[in-house]
């Protein structure tokens, strides 16, 4: 971040004034009294507020009156060039941050810029004097840490202020071996009660057993009272009594629960009606206070200027943009126009010149499609014979090779013969068929009789062989030798002639194999026939095609008359129309361009003229392309203000109205539970809900006591069981008798106990010094637990910072020493080339001759040449996340010639990365320094700030 100009209204003693900074060093010079600091003050008071009045620090409000603040022009790395302006509003004046595309902002936008830095915090790091270079003997490990902590976050003032002030508190609260700190002081008074409430407790610890004895006494003697009504009872009906037993029982129960609740009274459905006050009180409060925080946030605007002139040009927005619509499109369509003639003139190869001569007339362009018709039909003819001629060639060759192949499936010689004498030869082999079939037709009967005598000779034989019957075996052989000789003798009568058995033998079955070959043989040369008649064909037709002859002449007439109209004889007839067509387009486009170029110009003069009154309008610069939206700014912006205004003022009435009925609301429900708690006798609410559990509990009983009493009504009269003898009964009674009498010597007993019970209880009631006691220990206690909460709060907030110390020493410091080391070296010209911490935590420096001083010990420029080490180092650290300028005051006034040089070296070095601003009244400064810029105070024009 640079500073590159400086415009005061008022500040100070300076006023009207512009000071414009250069790249270089900027060198204030000027006597004392001149204003240098107060330029200093006005640097850090535009960038980070005026001081509040009540501040010990000077606002520099002008001497002569007039307006107060000024301008600082910066150029950052990340928001670019910005104009901040600061003047009289509110403590810390009214800023204004204009960026470099016309945005403007305030004092969010100004944080973002300075990122989140506040004064004290830049003042650690980027603005010090000589006084401030002072202090590093003093300036520890801790310290420094701080200040690191301090220049990424807060400022360092408030850091150290916030744990010392903690330290502080946490020393008044609690000390490990103290007496007089707080907490100290209350765990003592806590021994202190304590040893006194054990000493009432041991004098009050009879009171809790005599009270437990007395209801134990009372339940009893109701119990000894039920029990002896329980027995009368069962002397008049014992089965009565058997069937009443539990119900009796219950009702003792309850009733001694019902002894126990002394309760008269309590409103009804007094819970429910607490509980909707209770719920009504917390959100009325919850609201009061609401509604009066958001009273005090709102603030009194200001109203805004007059809308009216900026409305009349928004209503004619339509005509602007109909305007800047028109004009673009024209621009666009000369553009467009331009871009497509010098498109077709380089497609073209031509000159506008050039393109402009040619004769592009529709007789031009009849006669050329004419021409190229005819050149057409010519080419198309030519192609026709051609591609006739090609496709014979091919039909030829593909003729020629279906013959090639065809021929080697020719038949053997060997099937062809076959195939030749067939016919002659299947009708021989039929006659021999025919007479092989009538042969085994007539010879089917004899062989069936020559079979059935050998079966039946063989049947007869085996049967007598069984029957060992020798005639019956005679027979069957005899039979069998008769079938015998009939084969015998007809074997040489079944033979056929030997010519019609040779041809059976070797045609037999295969029929449909010699049909077959006869069947190919034939339809090859079926085929081989179409086939040399394709070959011939095809010869036919190609030298029928080569014989036809082409000519030019369609051409010739096509290239004289592209002469004729200003083109070259070589363009392709493929090319000719497409070229023509764009010769005529480059034609009309420059007729349609510079009618364009004249619509053009009267549209600007409108566009300026809308300029104009929308700046007046507006009273600042508004850019053409955001005209309307600059409008529509200005106007919402205007609108806003007096919308905010209007909001607020009826805001802060229609808040202030509920504020007053939401008062009125809670003094009425707090007076409706007051007298809740009034009727209940309650002393707060806490009372009131535990009174309602007793009385919930109390209404409970009696209904469960109401219904056994019901229960007992409903049984009646009960007469004793039918099967009882006399002497059962009187058994009976002189046992319940018995007990009667047992129960009232125990009853007489009890009354005497309770009566002394109650007597010691009654004196010990009366003593009230241990609840007050009690109270006391509570209350006490409480402060105790509240005082040590804060203790352990404010002891984690120091462990916190310091953890963040630690943290920051362990990763930021190590690289801020080894830069501020480097400086160190360079501006003491080698004589000292270390600056570390010793084990104490402090600086200290080592010399050439590896001896250490203490910063203490060293000279005051020394000393204030390592802390202006340290600033330096620190400032390099955070270029990038804080590029700010580096202002001294008079920070060199100690340095003698050589470490003066030394100094001036490092800032050259450093300035091409940081802006250095150095305020002195010491004129050998600006021998010192040549190349400075140097700015005397004294002699400083006056500017008038437009």
């Amino acid at each position: 971040m640079k500073i590159e100009k400086l415009v005061i209204y008022g500040f100070g003693k300076h006023e009207n004034r512009t000071i414009v900074l250069g790249e270089q060093m900027i060198l204030f010079d000027g006597p004392n009294e001149a204003g240098k600091t107060t330029i200093q003050q006005f640097i850090i008071q535009v960038l980070f507020g005026f001081p509040a009045r009540n501040q010990t620090q000077l606002r520099y409000e002008p001497k002569n009156g007039g307006k107060y603040g000024g301008q600082l022009y910066l150029t950052d790395p990340q928001y670019g060039k910005l104009i901040i302006e600061r003047i009289k509003g509110k403590s810390a004046g009214d800023v204004t941050v204009t960026f470099e595309d016309g945005r403007r902002g305030g004092e969010a936008d100004l944080k973002q810029v300075l990122r989140n830095y506040d004064r004290a915090s830049f003042e650690a790091i980027f603005s010090f004097s000589v006084h401030e270079l002072q202090g590093l003997d003093q300036l520890s490990e801790a310290e420094l840490s701080r200040t690191l902590l301090a220049s990424g976050t807060t400022g360092i003032d408030a850091l150290t202020h916030l744990e010392s002030q903690l330290e502080k508190q946490m020393s008044e609260l609690f000390k490990k071996s103290g007496r007089k700190p707080l907490v100290n002081a209350l765990a003592e008074e806590l021994r202190e009660m304590e040893k006194e409430l054990k000493d009432y407790r041991q004098r009050a610890e009879l009171y809790s057993p005599s009270i437990e004895r007395l209801q134990l006494i009372e339940q009893r003697l109701q119990a000894i009272e039920d029990e002896e009504m329980t027995k009368d009872q069962e002397l008049k009906e014992i089965r009565k009594w058997q069937q009443a037993a539990p119900l009796f029982a219950n009702k003792l129960k309850l009733t001694s629960q019902l002894d126990k609740l002394e309760m008269e009274q309590f409103p009804a459905e007094g819970r429910r009606q607490m509980d909707r006050l209770v719920d009504q009180l917390t959100q009325t409060k919850a609201e009061i206070e609401h509604l009066n925080n958001h009273l005090n946030r709102l603030t009194n605007p200001d109203k805004a200027d007059s809308m009216e002139f900026i409305e009349n040009l928004l209503n004619r927005e339509s005509d602007w943009h109909q305007l800047n619509v028109q004009l673009a499109q024209k621009q666009n369509e000369a553009i467009e126009l331009t871009e497509e003639r010098d498109e077709l003139l380089a497609l073209l190869g031509l000159t506008e010149q050039q393109a402009m001569i040619v004769d592009v007339s529709l007789n031009q362009e009849e006669q050329l499609a004419e021409r190229l018709k005819e050149l057409d039909l010519e080419e198309e003819n030519q192609r026709f014979t051609q591609r006739y001629l090609q496709e014979e060639k091919n039909n030829l060759a593909r003729a020629e090779q279906d013959l090639a192949k065809f021929l080697a499936q020719e038949p053997t010689e060997k099937e062809r013969l076959a195939a030749e004498q067939w016919p002659q030869i299947s009708s021989q082999l039929a006659e021999a068929r025919a007479a092989s079939n009538f042969q085994k037709g007539n010879t089917a009967q004899d062989q069936l009789v020559k079979f059935a005598l050998i079966g039946v000779g063989l049947l007869v034989a085996a049967y007598g062989f069984f029957q060992s019957t020798i005639l019956l075996i005679v027979i069957g052989l005899a039979t069998m030798g008769a079938g015998l000789w009939l084969f015998v003798k007809t074997a040489k009568s079944d033979e056929l002639p030997a010519n019609y058995a040779e041809l059976l033998e070797k045609y037999n079955g295969k029929e449909q194999e010699y049909e077959t070959i006869a069947k190919k043989v034939a339809e090859f040369d079926l085929q081989l026939d179409a086939l040399m008649n394709n070959v011939e064909k095809s010869k036919k037709n190609v030298a029928n095609y080569s014989s036809i002859k082409s000519n030019s002449e369609a051409e010739k007439a096509y290239r004289q008359l592209l002469l004729e109209i200003g083109l070259s004889s070589t363009v392709r007839r493929t090319m000719a129309m497409e070229l023509f067509e764009k010769l005529r387009k480059v034609h009309a486009s420059s007729s349609r361009l510079l009618r364009i170029k004249d619509e053009i110009e009267q549209l600007k003069a409108q566009q300026k003229e809308w300029l104009d009154k929308a700046q007046r309008a507006c009273g600042k610069d508004i850019a053409t392309e955001g005209l309307m939206a600059s409008l529509r700014s200005e106007l919402s912006v205007r609108k806003q203000k007096q919308e905010h205004w209007n909001k607020v003022k009826s805001e802060q009435s229609s808040l202030q109205e509920k504020y007053d009925q939401l008062r009125a609301l809670q003094k009425q429900l707090e007076k409706e539970q007051q007298t809740l708690l009034t009727y209940a006798h309650a002393e707060e609410v806490f009372d009131f809900y535990r009174l309602a559990d007793q009385w919930e509990k109390k209404q409970e009983l009696e209904r469960a006591l109401q219904l056994t009493q019901a229960q007992l009504q409903s049984i009646g009269n009960v007469e004793g069981p039918p099967n009882w003898e006399l002497e059962d009964a009187q058994r009976a009674i002189e046992q319940i008798q018995a007990g009667l009498n047992q129960l009232k010597v125990e009853r007489n007993e009890l009354l005497k106990e309770q009566a002394d019970k109650y007597q010691l209880t009654q004196t010990l009631v009366s003593d009230t010094s241990y609840e007050e006691k009690l109270q006391q220990f509570e209350e006490t206690k409480a402060t105790f637990v509240d005082l040590a909460k804060q203790w352990s709060v404010n002891k984690a907030i120091v462990e916190a910072i310091n953890q963040t110390m630690n943290e920051l020493k362990e990763k930021k410091l190590p690289a801020v020493l080894t830069n501020a080391q480097r400086y160190f070296r360079k501006l003491t010209n080698g004589a000292y080339y270390e600056l570390n911490m010793n084990q104490t935590g402090f600086f200290e420096a080592k010399r050439q001759d590896d001896t250490y001083f203490p910063i203490s010990e060293l000279s005051q420029a020394t000393k204030e040449q390592a802390y202006l080490a340290l600033r330096l180092s620190l400032a390099v650290s955070m270029k990038e996340s804080h590029p700010f300028p580096i202002i001294m005051d008079d920070a060199f006034v100690h340095f003698d010639r050589s470490r003066l040089q030394q100094m001036i070296n490092l800032v050259k070095e450093l300035q091409e990365e940081h802006q250095f601003i150095y305020f002195t009244c010491h004129e050998d400064m600006q021998q010192a320094w040549p190349t400075a810029q140097i700015i005397h105070l004294a002699n400083t024009e006056r500017s008038v700030h437009s």
